[in-house]
């Protein structure tokens, strides 16, 4: 693995990270994720706002994908420092109030494993067992996701398999692969492989927090993931009597597919206990960006 300070590299998350349980546990702020019977890998967080001992409930954010091309790493990672996503962690308890954490997605800021199999199944599961290590060291009892594209499709993932998740919002969210393709004509992921992780076919309502409820955001217009590529995981919830509600944004980048701020204040408001009616207020006064 790379210095702990150093900046991220674009090398990096082409070719992918490798590191060793003992390696990582001189990480500041890292956890070794190792799911039951898999492989694991060292993920690297930020937080702010958390109390010392316990925390009951905690928003983590997932970033979209870093890899435009196979080798072409989005133009804004290039020199990103820890210090930088740290400065950054902290003004959002500031602004929404609530204790936060980022997690750096397999082989994206300076967490080890192969950032080009992201959507594949493992990459969840590392995720998930992530949050396992991250909620015993803060003594974190209830969760609220919420991720960017990529990153939403490990919200929708985790979904599946974790009973601690009370809020989520998948966002511009690859929340079917499978259906992508199809509306692209595409014979694989942009990812390049066949075998994408498609949430929507393991979701249990059984399996799923009582009180759960998830907020689809995105913007209609988005020329990444198609909105019916979005929506339709909303639609899986419903079918299951999941409390599911579909929150419309207004995106920046000429795609129209990068919400972040809107992200983090819909993720804010439900783990802070706003009612869904209150939410959707604020959301008809407008969200961008």
């Amino acid at each position: 693995m790379p210095a702990h300070e150093d900046a991220f590299t674009n090398e990096a998350v082409v070719r992918g990270v490798k590191a060793t349980a003992a390696q990582c546990a001189s990480v500041p702020n890292a956890v070794w994720a190792q799911p039951e019977g898999a492989s694991g890998e060292c993920l690297r967080y930020w937080h702010a706002g958390l109390k010392e001992g316990a925390n009951p409930r905690v928003l983590f954010f997932f970033s979209g994908d870093l890899l435009v091309q196979d080798t072409v790493v989005d133009k804004t990672y290039a020199g990103t420092t820890p210090a930088r996503i740290q400065a950054v962690v902290d003004t959002v308890p500031q602004r929404f109030g609530v204790p936060y954490i980022f997690i750096g997605r397999p082989g994206t800021f300076g967490s080890s494993g192969a950032h080009k199999e992201r959507r594949r199944a493992p990459e969840a599961r590392l995720v998930s067992a992530a949050i396992d290590e991250i909620k015993r060291r803060h003594g974190i009892e209830e969760v609220a996701v919420a991720g960017l594209s990529g990153g939403g499709h490990v919200v929708a993932s985790l979904l599946g398999y974790r009973s601690d998740v009370v809020c989520a919002v998948p966002t511009s969210a690859v929340s079917s692969p499978g259906l992508r393709m199809k509306l692209r004509g595409w014979s694989v992921d942009a990812t390049g492989y066949s075998d994408s992780y498609e949430p929507m076919d393991h979701l249990d309502k059984a399996r799923m927090n009582p009180g759960l409820r998830v907020f689809v955001l995105g913007d209609p217009a988005d020329t990444n993931v198609p909105w019916a590529v979005q929506t339709a995981l909303a639609d899986r919830l419903r079918s299951l009597g999941v409390k599911a509600e579909v929150v419309q944004a207004e995106a920046v980048g000429p795609e129209r597919h990068v919400i972040v701020s809107s992200a983090l204040l819909i993720g804010a408001l439900c783990t802070l206990n706003q009612t869904t009616e209150q939410i959707q207020q604020r959301a008809a006064k407008g969200l961008k960006g």
